[in-house]
């Protein structure tokens, strides 16, 4: 027998059937129940069957209805299941995952995480936000991003933080330096150096000059840049020195550049990985965020033998940045 009804009508004989009242049905499916009459109507015309028995007082299934409705339902029921596994599916071929991070891990290991999660997931786009520590909170807080890694957000209330290196600062300075050598430096030492600092307003100046505060001299800025990567370029070509997080200097395959630990007082600062208060990750964003979170332990454990950073099993208290004297 050819089809000549549709599933709007499918839908509308099952509503009816479940609740035996044509008011109850229509308000359901959220149509008129004059549409609803001419939807059952049209189905019985198709099908050559009367399907219900209807008076002013009640409304009852015939015998055709109720053969009828067991298989109306798993037809439904069927579609169902088919519209969802092929949306699912879908979405698994084309999603977006957002990452908001910091430049200093963007730049040396985000690249090599995100080319093993496109060779598994070839089909799903990927999007990187690679913006100053402020910035990547608010694009987690704000949903722009489906999570962040960061150095800020542990004290903020709509944020969950979760900590997973400690990070030491250290002084970049060329492979020939004077300083080059020694086991650390103390910010005293840098007086009468050409400072490379960054850009006021980041999160990396904002601890830097916490520390600073604290030291019993400090260095005078010569010259600033925007990102860690920028202050590495103008420490290889000569123009001073510059206060960098260890990692950053720790993945670079250069050799021009010697990190030297920060003392007196030493400076350090938790990278997290940063989600949403409450929000699940959806499978993929949460298979990339775990495979950042092996690379990111992964890299610090190789240079934890510098002292360039710890790996932590829980996330900290405070900010995710502090200083020892």
């Amino acid at each position: 027998m050819r089809i000549n009804f549709d599933v709007a009508e499918l839908a509308a004989f099952v509503a009816v059937a479940e609740r035996l009242n044509f008011r109850a049905a229509s308000e359901a499916l959220f149509i008129s129940p004059s549409a609803l009459s001419r939807r059952i109507d049209r189905l019985e015309e198709a099908l050559g069957l009367r399907l219900f028995e209807r008076t002013t007082r009640r409304v009852a299934l015939t015998e055709d209805g109720r053969h009828f409705l067991a298989h109306a339902s798993d037809a439904l029921a069927s579609l169902q299941n088919a519209i969802s596994d092929v949306s699912e599916r879908a979405v698994r071929r084309t999603g977006v995952v957002t990452i908001a991070c910091i430049p200093s891990v963007a730049n040396h290991l985000l690249p090599t995480v995100l080319s093993t999660f496109a060779s598994r997931h070839p089909h799903t786009r990927l999007r990187m936000l690679d913006q100053s520590a402020p910035l990547v909170l608010q694009a987690v807080s704000e949903g722009t991003a489906d999570f962040g890694i960061n150095f800020l957000g542990a004290q903020d209330p709509t944020i969950d933080f979760t900590a997973v290196v400690n990070e030491r600062y250290v002084l970049a300075v060329p492979a020939g330096h004077r300083l080059a050598r020694q086991r650390a430096v103390g910010w005293e030492e840098l007086v009468d150096e050409r400072f490379v600092s960054l850009a006021s307003g980041s999160g990396n100046r904002m601890l830097l000059d916490n520390a600073m505060a604290q030291a019993k001299a400090r260095p005078v800025a010569h010259v600033e840049a925007n990102h860690v990567e920028g202050a590495m370029a103008l420490v290889r070509a000569g123009l001073g020195v510059s206060a960098i997080p260890g990692l950053a200097l720790a993945g670079t395959s250069s050799k021009d550049l010697v990190g030297i630990p920060l003392v007196r007082p030493a400076v350090s600062r938790t990278l997290g990985l940063i989600a949403r208060k409450g929000h699940q990750l959806a499978p993929q964003p949460a298979e990339l965020a775990r495979l950042l979170m092996q690379s990111l332990r992964a890299h610090a454990r190789r240079s934890a033998k510098t002292g360039a950073s710890a790996v932590l099993d829980s996330p900290p208290a405070g900010l995710g940045t502090h200083t020892k004297t």
